[in-house]
């Protein structure tokens, strides 16, 4: 079990010796605030919670007037990262955090983030919570103690608590529970933005800073650096820009438009004159054509006036003659009426004559009725006669049953002891267990001879193709191979027989797969390689390294090389032509003698770089020599039996290089001789395969008799099987009439139960076959009645049959006297009959009149309701004095006249008055468009005189900081803003460095600067905005790496003198090494970190002034020895 593993973090201040907190500091007791609950209850407000169990006070070194509201006061770690329990307490201005690589430096930063709410996104590290949990803790909690604003009772205690198994992360302010939104309320109201790259710059965001475009830089700069209503005016400008923009876009769209439509619209404009003159003419035939439905109603209502009066004095004419020839008419009314009466009568009788028939229908189907009832009853009775008979059977069957199962009890069984039947079952079974064991054994003993024979048979094969290798080249190798690594030859004996597992094809040791093409330069290729190069595995994809790094190391625990290598072979190009080469002296590049699989081939020159390594087979003339040296693209090359190496160093100047020498030795791969054989391995194997052949004999020979072992026990196994079941189907037999005897009883009782059921049933059909009986005869006697009542109802209609031909015999003679009387008076009715015809025809007439004036009224209504008042007056003056043909005529006129103007499409016409109503939209439009611009002028005018000046003064006081920090290392540097004409989101921060005295100033970005120059860059331009920081405190980790001790000396002191004045933000600065001789301040806190398994468990007693005080004193022991 590895030891466990603890962080601790110690403090040291420059100015008080003996302010490290000791043992009892960490654990103290912190002094609370308490509150009132009721009043906590009523504080809505993230910053108003107040603490129940208040912050720490145990920081007693550190005056709380110094810190900034917002600075961090103290920070306290528990199973986080790296650390099992640590608390940091930094100093109000800058604070320098040391330890070697891996105690926890940037862990710090981490849990600074994590705990003011933030993202794991802004670490660019793990993007788990999870992930930040101590190894092997279920927990981690982060503590951070920021200090109160001015008109606040106590600093704000935020505590984190993450939980590994859910991912889960809650937050608590001054000991209460509280949601993330909350605690970033209370962190953007302090000004602190770990998002903010000029603020919060952790290790892996270090290159992502020169990648900020300058828009970017100058949001994050503004945010650092200046007042928060700056903020609120870039962004409220960025949006009045984005609207002027929209909005101008809008208006000289809509101008574009409206020029347009006013083009098209003159176009028109003829074409819509001849348009509107024959929709002139069309109007006035509609408005005649109208005029003349007014005239037809006229005439209609006239004629149905004339023909109304026609049909009235016929009327009156009809009315005089009826009275002149009443008399005579008088005889014929009364025999009519008496001829009405008589029919009356004839209707009532034949009605009766038909109820008549239908009483006797009805009776008819009472009979049917009864007598399909009796069919159903007589049914019935047969069907239980049946069932009857049926039941007898039955309750002989039982008796019968009975008697044979009486008998069969009488008669006793043989004896049945089930217990002596099992116990001679089991003796069988546990024989057969027994034979089944032995045979298992045996089987498997023989199994596992087997197994052993074909390893031996494997072996013998491996040692007779190891004899034949060795008299081969490639066996030769391998033996080789094996003599110089046995790992590599094991792993490379297993990849032989396991290609076919990976993606792409996987590569023994070069020197196996490599050979030269002139064994002339052998020495001198094998001088630009190490031993590794030669026995190293190359793979082509990351996951084929990782599967063989899992069976070499994870699974053989191999001690061998592997190398991935997906660099295209074809792209590695030497560095100069081949005649350069040769005007140099060298005959060529190393990989122009060496030939094997590309991808092999391209490992050597990532790791190596063969392809840009010279060699010659002589020795070099002085300026041959001198102009490698000097040159910048060859570095190493290899002549005679000499190895060169030139190291260069391109911060100190061109002529800043270092040149090491080795002497060329004797290769010991691709030699091209045959590889000597160590005479005892034939000899060896030859031995053990001897040994392999006896073992195999006796294997053989064992393996038979274990055989014929197995046979005999199956035989054996067999025969007590069958004698197994043998015992099983006798006990069975005698088991089942056992059973069948003594279940006797039972089934006698249940058959006396089934034959009492069965007389009962027998009873109870009797008394159902009576009951029918009754039935039948009761609906026979019914059947007697309804035949009686049919036949007084065929009486009936036989009755009513007589009395409808009496009456019809009336009626005949009543119509001969009818008939008579009409024709004695034959020329008066005539008469009548003229009159009559007369007035029908004249009212026919009437009628029709009438109906063609509703329809001309109804033309007219319709008219007037789609015209307007007046119309109707018009049309009317229009028509008077003029018939129907002369209305007719002018249509025709006007129709004529319409013919002669050319038809133009309708279309046109509503084309035009669209285009003209959009016309008109489109100019208030774009008035409402002009109007609104110059509105947003005025407010972006406004805006932009607040904005602008201010922005100009921060801009010019980062830049006389930037470049003041520049001049102390003899550099340049300056910052500009660049304010675009037209797109205010276009104004951006340009960052312009000078680090050497030949060149311009050149824009800082990720390409054109070295990683030491950004380095530089960043933590000056970080620096610049100390002074004006808005943000309680900062962070930046490790900008010092890839600085030369310089540069690095440099910034430091200007760090130092920068974040040590009165009045600054509070200042983070981590580094894994410090240079000696640094300038330090006694406003500065070091915060020594040592973690490790060699710290002790009371951690906090680790007293590291004393042990500072101890090696002084030793130092001053030997100084004066």
């Amino acid at each position: 079990m590895p030891p466990r593993r603890r962080s601790r973090s110690i403090f040291e201040d420059d100015d008080e010796a003996q302010s490290t907190p000791g043992a009892e500091s960490s654990k103290r007791q912190r002094r609370r605030d308490s509150d009132d609950e009721d009043e906590a209850e009523e504080i809505q407000e993230v910053d108003e919670f107040q603490e129940e169990d208040g912050p720490s006070q145990s920081a007693s070194q550190n005056n709380p007037a110094e810190y900034s509201p917002g600075a961090v006061v103290r920070v306290k770690l528990v199973n986080f990262v790296t650390y099992e329990k640590a608390v940091f307490y930094p100093g109000p201005n800058l604070n320098m955090i040391i330890g070697p690589n891996g105690t926890g430096k940037s862990s710090l930063v981490c849990a600074l983030a994590l705990g003011l709410g933030y993202n794991t996104s802004v670490l660019g590290r793990a993007t788990k919570f999870s992930e930040y949990v101590t190894h092997g803790q279920d927990e981690a909690t982060i503590e951070i103690e920021l200090q109160k604003r001015p008109n606040e009772r106590s600093n704000h205690v935020i505590r984190l608590e993450i939980t590994r198994e859910n991912d889960k992360r809650e937050f608590w302010l001054n000991n209460k529970k509280t949601p993330v939104k909350h605690i970033q309320a209370l962190v953007a109201r302090l000004r602190i933005a770990c998002d903010n790259l000029c603020q919060f710059l952790p290790q892996e965001k270090v290159a992502e800073f020169a990648g900020l475009s300058p828009v970017q830089l100058l949001h994050e700069t503004l945010r650092a650096a200046a007042p928060e209503e700056m903020i609120t005016y870039q962004t409220e400008l960025k949006g009045l820009f984005k609207d002027f923009k929209s909005v101008k876009t809008r208006a000289e769209t809509d101008v574009d438009q409206l020029k347009n439509l006013q083009d098209r619209q003159q176009g028109l404009q003829a074409d819509v004159d001849r348009l509107n003159e024959r929709e002139a003419i069309k109007k006035s035939v509609q408005d005649i054509k109208k005029a003349r439905c007014c005239a037809e109603y006229n005439i209609a209502r006239t004629r149905y006036k004339a023909a109304n009066a026609k049909k009235k004095d016929a009327e009156r004419r009809l009315r005089s003659l009826e009275q002149a020839m009443a008399p005579a008419l008088e005889a014929v009314r009364d025999k009519e009426a008496y001829q009405h009466k008589i029919q009356v009568i004839l209707d009532q009788r034949k009605r009766a004559l038909r109820n008549a028939e239908t009483t006797a229908e009805q009776a008819s189907r009472a009979v049917e009725s009864v007598e399909d009832k009796i069919k159903g009853v007589l049914n019935q009775i047969d069907n239980e006669r049946k069932s009857f008979d049926n039941k007898k059977a039955d309750a002989r069957r039982i008796r019968q049953k009975k008697t044979k199962l009486e008998a069969d009890y009488k008669s006793q069984p043989p004896q049945f002891d089930s217990t002596e039947w099992n116990q001679k079952i089991r003796e069988k079974e546990h024989n057969l267990r027994d034979i089944v064991t032995e045979r298992r054994e045996a089987d498997q003993r023989a199994t596992d001879t087997k197994t052993l024979g074909r390893g031996v048979n494997a072996e013998m094969q491996t040692i007779k193709s190891s004899i034949e290798a060795l008299t081969t080249q490639e066996g030769q190798k391998a033996s080789f191979l094996k003599r110089v690594s046995p790992d590599a030859h094991q792993g490379w004996e297993w990849l032989q027989s396991n290609l076919d597992k990976f993606e792409k094809e996987v590569f023994g040791p070069p020197m196996l797969t490599c050979s030269l093409k002139d064994e002339r330069y052998s020495n001198l290729v094998q001088s630009m390689l190490q031993q590794n190069d030669f026995l190293c595995f190359t793979c082509q994809t990351r996951a084929d390294h990782k599967k063989l790094s899992d069976q070499f190391y994870g699974m053989m625990k191999l001690s061998v090389t592997i190398r991935t290598c997906n660099t295209d072979f074809q792209s590695l190009r030497p560095p100069m032509a081949a005649d350069e080469v040769r005007r140099l002296g060298l005959d060529g590049f190393a990989l122009d003698y060496l030939e094997g699989p590309e991808p092999v081939l391209a490992m050597l020159c990532t790791e190596r770089f063969l392809h840009a390594s010279g060699i010659a087979l002589s020795e070099l003339k002085s300026e041959q020599f001198d102009a490698l040296q000097s040159g910048q693209k060859i570095n190493t090359w290899a002549t005679g039996q000499t190895y060169f190496r030139v190291i260069r160093r391109r911060e100190y100047g061109p002529d800043a290089t270092t040149t090491s020498t080795r002497k060329v030795n004797q290769g010991r791969f691709w030699t091209g001789q045959a590889v000597d054989v160590d005479p005892n391995e034939k000899d060896e194997l030859q031995n053990r395969m001897g040994q392999k052949t006896a073992e195999r004999e006796t294997l053989v020979q064992e393996y038979k008799d274990l055989r014929a072992q197995v046979d005999e026990l199956a035989s054996k196994e067999e025969e007590v099987t069958r004698e197994i079941q043998q015992l099983r189907q006798e006990k069975s037999e005698l088991q089942k009439v056992h059973t069948q005897w003594t279940a006797i009883p039972d089934q006698i009782e249940k058959q006396n139960i089934d034959l009492a059921r069965a007389l009962d049933a027998i009873r109870a059909s009797k008394a159902t076959i009576l009951t029918q009986d009754l039935i039948r005869d009761e609906l026979v006697m019914e059947k007697a009645h309804a035949i009686l009542h049919h036949k007084e109802t065929v009486l009936q209609i036989r009755n009513a049959h007589i009395a409808v031909q009496e009456v019809n015999i009336r009626l005949i003679e009543a119509s001969s006297d009818v008939r008579g009387l009409r024709e004695r008076n034959s020329d008066i009715v005539r008469e009548l009959d003229e009159k009559k015809q007369e007035i029908e025809a004249s009212a026919d007439e009437a009628a029709l009149a009438k109906a063609d004036a509703k329809q001309a009224q109804t033309r007219v209504h319709v008219i007037v309701a789609q015209g307007q008042d007046g119309d109707l007056d018009r049309y009317e003056v229009m028509v008077a004095n003029k018939s129907l043909e002369q209305i007719d005529q002018e249509i025709s006129a006007e129709e004529a006249k319409l013919e002669l103007i050319h038809a133009v499409d309708p279309s046109v016409l509503r084309q035009f008055d669209e285009r003209a109503k959009k016309i008109e939209q489109l100019q208030k439009q774009n008035e409402e468009l002009n109007g609104k611009l110059e509105r947003l002028e005025e407010q972006i005018k406004e805006l932009m005189s607040k904005f602008e000046p201010r922005l100009d003064t921060i801009i010019a006081a980062v830049n006389e900081a930037f470049g003041r920090n520049f001049e102390r290392i003899s550099c340049a540097g300056e910052v500009g803003l660049f304010k675009h004409p037209d797109d205010f989101e276009q104004w951006a921060i340009e960052i312009k460095v000078k680090f050497r005295q030949n060149e311009e100033l050149q824009l800082l970005n990720q390409h054109r600067q070295s990683g030491g120059e950004r380095a530089v860059s960043t933590v000056f331009y970080i620096m610049a905005l100390q002074s004006m920081a808005q943000a309680p405190f900062r962070v930046v980790d490790e900008i010092n790496q890839g600085m030369d001790p310089r540069n690095e000396r440099m910034v430091h002191e200007r760090m130092v003198e920068i974040a040590c004045k009165e009045h600054t933000s509070q200042y983070f600065l981590i580094t894994p090494k410090l240079l000696t001789g640094l300038a330090y301040d006694d406003n500065m806190r070091i915060l020594c970190i040592a973690s490790g398994v060699h710290v002790p468990e009371e951690g906090d007693k680790l007293d590291f002034d004393k042990l500072i005080r101890q090696q002084l004193a030793r130092r001053s022991a030997r100084v004066g020895a």
